[in-house]
């Protein structure tokens, strides 16, 4: 699993946590006090008697605070679950174009691997015609020089093959070992865009902040604490009683009335909105974006038809049967050689744009490839 989801998911677990503490009914736990006294006179006659005093206090919400409380939890907890879906997503989008650029790779180093067969065939020939007075010397070593270039292109292109399949193979948490295979077709595209889970937790966080404030405001109300007693005095006389107590609310600074924490909390509310605002505007823009590069790669795909591709991969195979023959020269051989490699490269450099172009605009739709 990403190390951005588990992030999301522990942040999401503590979340449920402050959840579970924001459900207890009561504000506080009983508070049971005692105490006990021998009486006993000094003179005669004295009367000798126990005391003992027992009472069970309770604080009460009044106002309102745990519903509040819970709302802001909920809240708070549903914005996790947004950022987790947005990390999923993301997590996936990046591993979908890594797929895709490993999948561009792996054909870039067939093909790096044609043009170097080909080039190696040109030079031999080029040097065979050379020894028998047919070519140049110069000519043979340009052709030699071409294969060398070819075959570091070929070397170059497998390392960057086999870097790039093992960051796709990281990203989707396959062995190491695992071939990564696959065709280079773009996904399907969403028709309609829904709102980024991104935007969501931002919205629900907006959310959480203004149910704590509420929930702070509400605890400016004093919460009365509900007592009975019972107790023997020195009479020997059962004595049953109840208590109602309130505390004194004094103002700031002399008392605590939340206000700070209000303060905070308003302040923080019109800051996650400002931020979902920002992102309404900035994911329409890369919507906007991802469309037009969509089109633009559907159309520069349509350019490399599969008649144009495969003739320019048999051309390429037969330049060297082409100079031998006579009907070619060598440095127009060479240049045919590099315009064949560009129509075979720029075959699956379009297809690559496309199908990453697919991936950014299901991502910026909101659709979690």
């Amino acid at each position: 699993m990403s190390p951005l989801v588990r992030e999301q998911l522990h942040a999401r677990e503590a979340a449920e946590g402050r959840r579970e503490a924001a459900r207890p009914v009561l504000p506080s736990n009983p508070v049971v006090a005692g105490s006990g006294a021998w009486r006993s006179g000094s003179g005669p006659g004295a009367q000798q008697s126990a005391n003992w005093y027992v009472t069970v206090s309770q604080e009460l919400e009044l106002a309102g605070q745990r519903g509040k409380r819970l709302d802001a939890a909920d809240a708070d907890l549903r914005s996790l679950q947004f950022r987790v879906e947005a990390a999923r997503a993301e997590t996936a989008a990046d591993a979908w174009a890594a797929y895709f650029r490993a999948l561009a790779a792996a054909e870039r180093t067939r093909v790096a691997a044609r043009l170097e067969t080909a080039a190696a065939s040109v030079a031999t020939t080029v040097r065979a015609m050379a020894v028998n007075g047919l070519s140049s010397e110069v000519d043979a070593d340009v052709a030699e020089t071409q294969a060398l270039r070819a075959s570091r292109v070929r070397l170059e292109a497998e390392a960057d093959a086999a870097a790039l399949a093992a960051r796709a193979r990281a990203l989707v948490g396959a062995p190491p070992e695992a071939d990564v295979t696959g065709t280079l077709e773009p996904l399907a595209v969403a028709e309609a865009a829904q709102p980024r889970p991104e935007l969501l937790a931002v919205e629900e966080e907006r959310g959480f902040f203004e149910a704590r404030g509420e929930a702070l405001g509400r605890e400016r109300i004093p919460n009365p604490t509900l007592s009975l007693f019972v107790q023997n005095d020195g009479f020997d006389e059962r004595v049953l009683g109840a208590g109602l107590s309130f505390p004194i609310p004094l103002p700031q600074p002399v008392g605590r009335t939340r206000r700070g924490e209000r303060l905070e909390a308003h302040a923080e509310a019109q800051r996650a909105g400002a931020e979902a605002d920002r992102l309404r505007r900035e994911h329409g823009l890369e919507l906007v974006a991802a469309r037009a590069a969509y089109g633009a790669a559907t159309k520069a795909r349509a350019l490399y038809t599969a008649e144009r591709t495969e003739r320019a991969a048999v051309r390429l195979e037969a330049i060297a049967t082409q100079v031998k023959a006579g009907r070619l020269a060598v440095r127009d051989a060479l240049i045919a050689q590099a315009a064949l490699v560009e129509q075979l490269s720029g075959e699956i450099d379009v297809r690559e744009q496309l199908c990453l172009a697919s991936v950014r605009l299901n991502r910026a739709a909101g659709v979690a490839p």
